[in-house]
């Protein structure tokens, strides 16, 4: 599986404001036939992490071509983005595929709370760092996006195990925790 995201940045101020032009941008997604995705805001977490993030997951990167072709092709759509870039700092679309017990990060229900685990790190520590999550469901980093996590794990409340934390914490790489919330769960 492929799971697209797409980092957003805001101005000072337009943390909301990016929220629901993302949420806007859904309901294109939606009026178009495509999926809408997921919306998540951040609730607290390092600046190195956006504020807010879409995710979808494809089943290869001919659908995620696809899809992007799909909303290229729309005016609205490009309505929308050019709405955002006004409203943001920074943007990334980094792809990242599945590894772990489950294939795809977790559908979380309305407004339910999770955290994001970020590991930055270079080549050479993903395969320790994998060896250290284990079984756990993660993502790892496949292209796009600058200065973006390496690896992400979605955990419920409860964070990553202590054991996975203080392995991963003897390795070369820096851990970013996130809380988020999900704003639209398609």
């Amino acid at each position: 599986m492929i799971v697209s995201y797409n980092f957003y940045y805001p101005r000072p101020g337009n943390a909301t404001a990016v929220l629901e032009q993302r949420i806007r941008a859904s309901d294109v997604r939606s009026q178009l036939g495509l999926r809408r995705g997921r919306t998540f805001g951040k609730l607290e977490g390092s600046s190195d992490f956006p504020d807010v993030i879409w995710r979808l997951g494809f089943t290869d990167m001919a659908a995620q071509h696809a899809d992007m072709q799909a909303r290229a092709a729309s005016t609205e759509f490009e309505a929308i983005r050019q709405g955002m870039r006004q409203l943001y700092r920074r943007f990334e679309r980094p792809l990242y595929a599945s590894f772990g017990k489950n294939p795809s990060p977790p559908d979380r229900g309305p407004l339910q709370t999770f955290l994001l685990y970020g590991l930055y790190c270079d080549e050479s520590a993903i395969p320790a760092a994998r060896t250290a999550l284990g079984g756990i469901q993660a993502l790892e980093f496949i292209s796009g996006g600058a200065d973006v996590p390496r690896l992400l794990c979605e955990t419920g409340t409860a964070g990553l195990p202590r054991d996975v934390q203080d392995h991963l914490g003897r390795l070369p790489l820096r851990i970013e925790r996130s809380v988020w919330r999900m704003a639209d769960g398609g």
